[in-house]
């Protein structure tokens, strides 16, 4: 069972979904996970003791192991969207998995009773829902140049345009990095590279026939060479061997 839910209100400019799933009946017993730009709650429900984890932003693959999923219940941040709920530096989290209890103290595990305590996976997903949304109260405020330039990234990650946005927000190049590294947790540059790798990710998983030398073009690499180095750096494979391969989810490859 997976199940995935958006939320509305005023939850949805910061977090992306919550999700839940019990079981992976897979054939295969590893998969290559992506780095996908975005910060997640792990809380994992099959036992009482079960890790509660905070993982910060990623910029390398992972190997799951597909036995290991019993009953998990995950939160995915937008860009620049945990910021309200860690009260600490996004940066601190970089390339981590910090265990929930040393951010949220005693109350990640009452959290988890009551997730564990919840027998349907909507109601757990409710549970966790209105938890954020207590922690949401009162909210610290995201720089301006920080909203700015992830509304830019969005549209065009070419890393030339980092110069571009933060002469626009009025500000030295460096205390624009360093802004941007405490509310979303990467350098700029380094955001920049995971959004248009994941572009191409995205582009392999549409299904349509792939030209690489275009994909390189509109993604803003020097030349197909570039983006197959920047590819295989982020992934752990070719561009090509990522497409042949399969693949359960939109980052998610069959390994063995």
């Amino acid at each position: 069972m997976y199940l995935q839910y958006r939320p509305h209100g005023p939850l949805a400019p910061y977090v992306e979904t919550l999700w839940y799933c019990e079981g992976y009946p897979a054939a295969h017993r590893r998969e290559r996970v992506l780095p996908n730009g975005r910060f997640q709650i792990l809380i994992d429900l099959a036992t009482p003791s079960g890790p509660r984890i905070v993982e910060g932003m990623r910029t390398t693959y992972t190997i799951l192991e597909t036995a290991s999923i019993h009953s998990i219940i995950g939160v995915v941040f937008r860009p620049g969207g945990a910021l309200p709920f860690f009260r600490v530096p996004a940066e601190e989290f970089q390339e981590r998995l910090v265990p929930l209890d040393d951010v949220w103290g005693s109350a990640s595990g009452r959290l988890r009773d009551r997730l564990l305590e919840a027998r349907e996976p909507a109601m757990k997903l409710g549970i966790l829902e209105a938890n954020l949304r207590q922690r949401l109260s009162e909210p610290p405020g995201m720089h301006g140049a920080v909203r700015y330039a992830l509304g830019e990234f969005a549209r065009d990650a070419r890393a030339a345009r980092i110069h571009e946005v933060a002469d626009y927000a009025g500000l030295s190049r460096r205390r624009f990095a360093q802004l941007f590294r405490e509310q979303v947790g990467l350098t700029p540059k380094l955001y920049c590279r995971l959004r248009r790798f994941h572009d191409v990710v995205r582009r392999v998983a549409s299904g349509a026939a792939v030209d690489w030398a275009e994909v390189a073009v509109e993604g803003g690499y020097y030349d197909q060479a570039h983006m197959a180095h920047e590819f295989r750096e982020f992934a752990g494979v070719s561009p090509g061997a990522w497409q042949a391969s399969e693949r359960p989810f939109l980052n998610h490859g069959v390994v063995d």
